[in-house]
């Protein structure tokens, strides 16, 4: 499965390219450090939209050209034009809490403000020994309601997530790694191919159970313990268990060999 299928960039704002069954998204303005400005919100909501129904698509990377991941909302954009982004928050992706298909942040540079808040929508992150990351808005006069104040503590605990909420200090990979929310550092110029690497091993499991499981453990961080232990409270569940892919998984375990998913 090496098929390539490549998404025409639009507003200037990202490329996009899918093979193995993986799209990559890469920001790309690297003369901005990748600041995005609201037409590349709107463009980038469109494409995961996209994406989210696009056959044979299993996981997406996000990840930016040059130095940086993403360096925020562009600035320079907001001294001229009313700040805006899309109804899906930043890149099209903050203000998401159901997304359907595995995220995997490669952060190559500076992940700042919305950039490490796209991070953070993420549900791996991959980051070069070089990576920063910080929610500067209060230095600014805003605050990091983009996402950041939101899962940040949700990743790595409130306390832990005040010191840098309340200060805008930037944050190394190897603190991220050590905090919790960076799920493995690499040498400089080798996350996207981590990043890959960690796809691949999505791609290799079968669609509807990482579906469930992705829908599942996000669901359960807003309920009791009780009630996320009943999985008659996880609607799709039910259809992953009945599913011709569960019957496949099975019986290639049985006869020993690879399983071939159909995601039904």
């Amino acid at each position: 499965m090496r098929t390539m299928q490549v998404f025409p960039s639009v507003a200037d704002a990202y490329r996009c390219a899918i093979e193995d069954g993986v799209a990559v998204v890469t920001f790309d303005r690297p003369g901005r450090l990748n600041a995005l400005h609201p037409a590349a919100h709107h463009a980038l909501c469109d494409l995961f939209d996209r994406l989210a129904e696009t056959d044979g698509v299993r996981a997406v990377i996000v990840t930016g050209e040059g130095r940086a991941f993403c360096a925020g909302y562009d600035l320079k954009d907001s001294l001229e034009a009313e700040m805006q982004v899309s109804a899906r928050g930043f890149a099209g992706l903050g203000a998401r809490a159901d997304y359907p298909l595995p995220l995997i942040a490669a952060v190559n540079g500076v992940a700042m403000g919305g950039g490490f808040e796209t991070a953070l929508a993420c549900d791996i992150i991959v980051a070069a020994e070089s990576a920063r990351f910080a929610l500067p808005e209060p230095r600014v006069g805003w605050a990091a309601l983009g996402g950041g104040i939101q899962r940040l503590p949700r990743a790595i605990g409130i306390k832990r997530a005040m010191d840098i909420i309340l200060t805008g200090r930037t944050v190394t990979a190897a603190e991220g790694h050590a905090l919790g929310f960076v799920s493995e550092v690499v040498a400089d110029g080798e996350a996207l191919a981590a990043a890959k690497r960690w796809a691949a091993q999505v791609v290799a499991c079968a669609p509807l159970a990482i579906r469930c499981s992705k829908a599942s453990a996000y669901a359960a961080l807003d309920m009791d313990l009780t009630a996320a232990l009943d999985a008659d409270n996880f609607p799709w569940v039910a259809p992953m268990m009945a599913s011709a892919d569960s019957i496949e998984g099975r019986t290639a375990f049985a006869e020993r060999r690879p399983p071939v998913w159909k995601g039904r």
